[in-house]
């Protein structure tokens, strides 16, 4: 059953760009670049508080986060690119098969709510945790929760976006190839072993890298901080992986989407 599902590591979008040329999937990355690139420069005022404004209304970041934040940025988009359109043609042949339109949207629709459904659940449960921890965690980080009364819908629908791409492009995707050359060195190589490394070691990666960003934005340094970061970093991760690898990329970003919404939700309502 798992070997089965591991088939389906190729999302219906990438199926799709399977069958363009290197110039169509160029100008489709491209058209994306732009719709983002738009929303950015509607909401540059809401974005600018957010990341710069002390709270109640930012996190309060200081000029010398603006070359990091250029560079993640730049880091992703590369990255994007490179595996979205360069890498599309070395992706499993089984991506490769045709569907008609009927079929696709059926999918498509089955795909989505899947993801939607994972989003649901994940923030439910990384909601629960945060509960349980609240009276753990240090003033200086809970004080943060004021930032959710000034956000909006489309920022919030940005952030998951490009937080979803940042993980897939920057962390997982190229752990993927990396693990994938080293793995031909073994006798019989195993896709689902392959899928599990990856999901593994890039959501340890990732939540360590937000626990250490969280104590740098927030000047606090605590075990328990700590530790909460890591594990709701490390769910949250994980199910985009899974969403990524087991069911498609559609998925993973509708979930991601869904989770963003219900927490900022139950953070702006609760707290």
């Amino acid at each position: 059953m798992i070997e089965q599902q591991s088939k389906r590591q190729i999302s219906l979008f990438e199926a799709v760009l399977n069958n363009f040329s290197m110039l169509q999937r160029c100008l489709m990355f491209i058209c994306v670049i732009l719709v983002v690139s738009a929303l950015v420069f509607t909401e540059q005022t809401n974005i600018t508080s957010f990341l710069f404004s002390n709270l109640p209304m930012g996190i309060g970041l200081t000029s010398n986060f603006i070359a990091p934040l250029v560079a993640i940025v730049l880091l992703a988009i590369s990255c994007s690119a490179y595996f979205g359109i360069v890498c599309t043609d070395k992706m499993a042949a089984s991506s490769r098969q045709a569907t008609n339109s009927a079929g696709f949207l059926s999918e498509l629709r089955l795909t989505l709510v899947f993801g939607a459904c994972f989003g649901l659940l994940t923030a439910i449960l990384c909601s629960l945790i945060f509960v349980i921890a609240e009276p753990h965690l240090p003033q200086a980080f809970l004080q943060y929760h004021q930032i959710f009364n000034s956000l909006d819908l489309i920022l919030i629908g940005l952030t998951a976006v490009l937080s979803s791409s940042l993980y897939l492009s920057v962390f997982m995707l190229p752990l993927s190839s990396l693990l994938s050359k080293l793995m031909i060195f073994e006798n019989k190589p195993s896709k689902f072993k392959l899928t599990t490394n990856t999901i593994v070691i890039s959501s340890i990666i990732l939540s360590l890298f937000m626990a250490l960003s969280v104590a740098v934005v927030t000047a606090t340094f605590s075990i328990n901080l700590i530790i909460f970061i890591v594990v709701i970093s490390a769910i949250t991760s994980s199910t985009l992986g899974l969403l990524y690898w087991f069911v498609g990329l559609e998925a993973s970003l509708i979930a991601n989407l869904v989770y963003c919404l219900l927490v900022s939700y139950l953070a702006h309502i609760f707290l």
